[in-house]
């Protein structure tokens, strides 16, 4: 019976190939698979930052700041050096008290920390401050390195708030506003006008500086374009008829101009180069501000000086020809005779001019208006 039973089965084993039930066996080596284990999403693995001591924790806090992030997790090493506890409240707290950025837009920085096994995790949150300017338009610097360039892009382009970021500075708060006005008098159409200046410092760790600049110009932004728009269309080559002359002759070209075309306001007049060049009056110091303007266009070394004639307040122009330098007084041509303020040497100005000597180059130029004229 039982020989019988197992050659039944062999017997059913050898047909089984000839029969449709193969497809089934078939289908089963088909769908079975090694098993492989779920793979966790590789964003959350990338937003995740290790650290491994108190400098790297610091510097992963930090980093959050300076992107403009709302937070971020942390994990610490397995083998983190130091107590990961304590570690975070410090990190969080010299932030606070210690980085220039922070103190002018963190209002708090807050974290979550847990222990998992055998590390810690921690979900670190930042509060900024609605007043403060967002941290994607802070201008962050490593020097004080090209921000005359950063000045005068902003007041070219109208801005009423700039925020600096460096990260080593000695500017004071009042040298800060005073580089302001250095920019606006070396380029004197990057606005209508002087802009009023203030500046609020914000300082961290050893020589990091933060400053807020506002600027106000005056005027609506509309009448700030409009007023530029003519101040670019102006053409000081054509208008004055500088062409195929040299420095000297360009110069006398420039200052002949301005003092036929523009009137005296007195000292308590219009002191920018716009009102000078475009409206036709202007004080001693828009006059200056105009003939800056005027000589740059024409590729001349100029500057303005601040100073005093006959004890009152006056500003003057010096200006480099052929590598020396000379006076040049477009004001006291134009009240008065057109040579008398055109080229004069520092011995020529010392019976009714005073200014600072230190802070201006010595004139001593040989050439004279009537050399030229």
């Amino acid at each position: 019976m039982l020989k019988r039973l197992t050659a039944a089965i062999l017997s059913a084993a050898l047909l089984l190939p000839l029969c449709g039930c193969g497809s089934m066996f078939e289908k089963e080596v088909v769908d079975i698979q090694d098993y492989e284990p779920p793979v966790q999403e590789k964003v959350s693995e990338a937003e995740k930052v290790t650290v491994r001591n108190f400098t790297a924790l610091k510097k992963a806090i930090t980093e959050m700041v300076y992107s403009g992030a709302e937070g971020g997790s942390l994990a610490f090493d397995v083998n983190y050096d130091g107590d990961a506890v304590k570690d975070i409240e410090e990190a969080c707290w010299q932030l606070r008290s210690q980085n220039a950025l922070c103190a002018y837009c963190v209002v708090n920085i807050s974290y979550e920390i847990s222990k998992i096994v055998t590390y810690y995790e921690a979900d670190i949150s930042i509060d900024y401050a609605d007043s403060a300017l967002p941290v994607s338009e802070i201008i962050q610097l490593p020097y004080a390195i090209g921000v005359e360039e950063i000045l005068k892009e902003a007041m070219e382009n109208n801005r009423t708030c700039l925020v600096l970021f460096i990260n080593a500075s000695t500017y004071s708060r009042d040298k800060m506003a005073q580089l302001v006005t250095d920019v606006y008098r070396s380029n004197p159409v990057c606005s209508v006008r002087e802009p009023k200046t203030d500046v609020y410092l914000y300082s961290g760790g050893s020589m990091q500086r933060l400053y807020e600049i506002n600027l106000d110009y005056g005027m609506t932004e509309d009448e700030l374009i409009r007023c530029k728009s003519q101040l670019k269309n102006l053409d000081v080559r054509s208008n004055t008829g500088a062409f195929d002359m040299d420095q000297a002759h360009e110069a006398l070209a420039a200052y002949s101009y301005l003092a036929e075309n523009c009137e005296l306001s007195g000292n308590h007049g219009e002191n920018s180069a716009y009102s000078a060049l475009i409206r036709g009056s202007a004080d001693s110091e828009g006059v200056a501000l105009a003939y800056v303007e005027m000589c740059h266009q024409l590729g001349i070394e100029c500057r303005i000086v601040y100073g005093q004639l006959h004890w009152q307040d006056h500003c003057w122009n010096i200006v480099q020809i052929d590598g020396e330098y000379y006076h040049v007084d477009v004001s006291a041509a134009i009240s008065g005779e057109v040579g008398q303020g055109f080229l004069l040497r520092d011995e020529d100005m010392w019976n009714s001019y005073r200014w600072d000597t230190a802070s201006y180059p010595a004139c001593s130029g040989v050439l004279t208006y009537w050399d030229l004229a």
